[in-house]
């Protein structure tokens, strides 16, 4: 990164010290069970430290947002294994593939026409943070659109508030209602931002909601890099665009993030991998193996020092002229509860109605 190496591991001490403070919050009985991961805490208390004393100079060479994200986000990129995708079938990829676009596109429209979001980079960073799959998808959607960090950690404390509401709230109505287990699945892994999160809320509706849940998850997360793509298009041709000027494909190609194609080869890789050994030496060696064993808890690491790095490079002063009339809050608002309902419509015409079959094998 063109830094100094003996700058960046004195400060890195301070970063891994609130990481670790961050993951004992998360166990924390009363945390735990209202789904207050690491990801808040190390925001949290890297906010605590930039807003009182301010981050001291000689931790910021360690302060590597980027670094740690875009690394985590590759590491992401191993656990989506094209044969889990499959396994749903049409039902879970229409659902997922379906669903999000639209709700992205219409969240966007709204934020810009009628709530009057002023800033277009937040609206589209809250959209894909909400539509798609939590903070990677804005996390790749800011880098597309060049949003101010401000902006994406804005994003990202909406998603976590929202993400521990609907881990909790969407099994009890589920559970309230009656709701077979895979339709629950189908709907939670859907709409529920952290990956995480919605294995946490599978697990408490049943064996099968959790496994629905995860793969539709699974199948969401591919749209990352999909999302962060159109994003730089759109912004170049659209938004960024000098009237009369044509689109530059370099453009295109500067602004679109160029982790998401480690994401998308780590991918490949691991499901090339994953379908030559065969099913059960692979559930020995990639899932339960390299990817539970090695990369998950790394990708984890690297989230964790990127939010406490997010947090000690942010001050509340900043978010000031964000916050204006609430517009974030109710475009959230809006769009997940949007998503909610069309999603539980589609998800029981997919798994009910027009693939049965499929979902009376699963």
């Amino acid at each position: 990164m063109g830094q100094s190496f003996g700058k960046f591991f004195v400060g890195f001490f301070v970063v891994f010290f609130l990481a670790v403070l961050a993951y004992m919050a998360e166990t924390q009985a009363l945390m735990k069970h209202w789904g207050f991961g690491f990801p808040l805490w190390a925001i949290v208390f890297g906010l605590l430290i930039s807003n009182t004393i301010g981050t001291p100079k000689w931790v910021q060479p360690a302060v590597a947002t980027e670094f740690f994200i875009k690394t985590g986000l590759v590491l992401l990129g191993a656990e989506i294994l094209f044969n889990k995708i499959l396994a749903i079938g049409k039902p879970g990829i229409f659902l997922a593939w379906t669903c999000t676009p639209i709700t992205l596109i219409l969240t966007y429209w709204v934020g810009q026409r009628i709530i009057k979001m002023p800033s277009k980079t937040l609206n589209i960073t809250i959209s894909a943070d909400m539509s798609v799959c939590g903070v990677s998808a804005a996390i790749a959607t800011a880098a597309a659109c060049r949003a101010k960090k401000e902006e994406l950690t804005l994003a990202i404390g909406l998603s976590m508030v929202f993400t521990a509401i609907c881990m909790v709230a969407q099994p009890a109505f589920a559970k309230l209602v009656g709701m077979p287990e895979i339709l629950a699945g189908a709907w939670m892994g859907a709409t529920i931002d952290s990956t995480g999160a919605v294995a946490a809320a599978g697990a408490f509706y049943g064996e099968k909601a959790l496994y629905v849940a995860a793969t539709i998850k699974m199948i969401q997360n591919v749209l990352i890099g999909v999302t962060a793509f159109g994003v730089a298009v759109y912004w170049c041709a659209r938004v960024d665009c000098k009237e009369g000027a044509s689109v530059s494909w370099w453009e295109i190609w500067y602004r679109f993030p160029k982790f998401v194609v480690g994401f998308i080869v780590a991918s490949i890789v691991f499901s090339i991998i994953d379908q030559g050994v065969g099913k059960d030496l692979s559930t020995v060696m990639i899932d339960h193996g390299v990817l539970r064993g090695f990369t998950r808890i790394a990708r984890e690491w690297f989230f964790a020092l990127a939010f406490t790095s997010i947090g000690l490079e942010t001050n509340f002063k900043e978010f000031g002229p964000y916050f204006k009339g609430g517009k974030p809050i109710t475009l959230y608002v809006f769009g997940q509860s949007f998503q909610l309902i069309l999603t539980l419509i589609v998800a029981y015409i997919m798994f009910y109605i027009v693939f049965p079959g499929v979902t009376a094998g699963i």
